[in-house]
């Protein structure tokens, strides 16, 4: 039996902020006016770069995004914007050093860029370096206390690392300043499970699943947390809706396969977790392969 957990998303956020040098008001050319034109039309140009990049890349066109705050930066090389964005694509396209590379200069030239730090934080963590994630997380939070998503990145490292209390403290927290996200009820539902609250677990996903309903994960979720409550007609229908939702899920399969086995629907039980390793095999998930097979030879 197993859960699914939300991943960790990268903050979305694409920040544009320019500091603009103003137009001389002398009404006669200077080397000052000279110098702070220049300034000015270079930021403007950087700018535009930064813009430029921003439009691409919300079309998918990563290369061409990077390529755009490259240019920015070679006009500007002070701009921490054009450091964090190309982070975020450099991430994008799997390139996890060049991330990390970018957000520590994003940083060097603005400490206080919470985002960064939350973000630098997320790679981090992808990498198992759950130690220096937390230490982002946690200094994204100094600058930004009422930072939502480096409460929920954070949680999520906590409870990689075992530390299940502090996880659900921070997923409340982050509940507190973002009351609607289903990902952070799904996350704070699995580690009430996995220490044994399977109500505040139960709870957590149908939270979930009224902020959105089209969740497949949360109800096979749910469906895991029924089957340990003895609900095991509860599992079924909670699995089933799952696979409405996504037909190709395969660990629901393999729960709605537990489910049917306890209601005494063995030949049923038996084609779902055949299903659940036809799938895990598509996957490459051998592991779980194994295991559904097992069931369908216990059976």
């Amino acid at each position: 039996m197993r859960l699914i957990q939300h991943r960790i998303p990268l903050l979305v956020l694409i920040a544009i902020l320019i500091s603009q040098v103003p137009a001389c008001k002398t009404k006669q050319p200077s080397i000052e006016q000279d110098k702070a034109d220049s300034s000015y039309n270079a930021q403007i140009s950087a700018l535009n770069f930064v813009q430029q990049g921003i439009e691409k890349a919300q079309k998918g066109d990563y290369k061409g995004a990077i390529a755009d705050y490259s240019e920015a930066l070679r006009i500007e090389p002070n701009y921490a914007q054009a450091y964090y964005n190309r982070g975020i694509d450099y991430s994008n396209l799997g390139n996890v050093q060049g991330a990390i590379a970018d957000f520590t200069e994003a940083l060097k030239i603005n400490a206080n860029f919470a985002e960064a730090y939350d973000n630098r934080g997320t790679i981090r963590l992808q990498m198992g370096d759950i130690e220096g994630a937390i230490a982002d997380f946690t200094e994204a939070l100094k600058i930004e206390p009422n930072l939502a998503l480096a409460y929920y990145n954070r949680g999520l490292a906590y409870s990689q690392s075992g530390e299940g209390q502090r996880a659900i403290a921070d997923f409340t927290k982050a509940l507190q300043l973002d009351p609607n996200s289903a990902q952070v009820y799904v996350n704070r539902g699995n580690i009430r499970f996995q220490i044994g609250d399977s109500s505040g677990a139960l709870a957590d996903y149908t939270e979930a699943i009224k902020i959105n309903p089209k969740d497949a994960q949360a109800y096979n979720n749910l469906c895991l947390v029924r089957l340990s409550l003895g609900d095991s007609s509860g599992a079924l229908a909670e699995c089933t809706e799952a696979l409405k939702l996504d037909p190709n899920l395969a660990l629901a399969y393999y729960n709605r396969g537990m489910a049917r086995d306890k209601l005494g629907d063995t030949g049923s039980a038996i084609a779902d977790f055949q299903k659940a390793a036809d799938l895990f095999e598509q996957e490459g998930n051998m592991d779980y392969y194994q295991e559904a097979l097992k069931e369908i030879q216990r059976l």
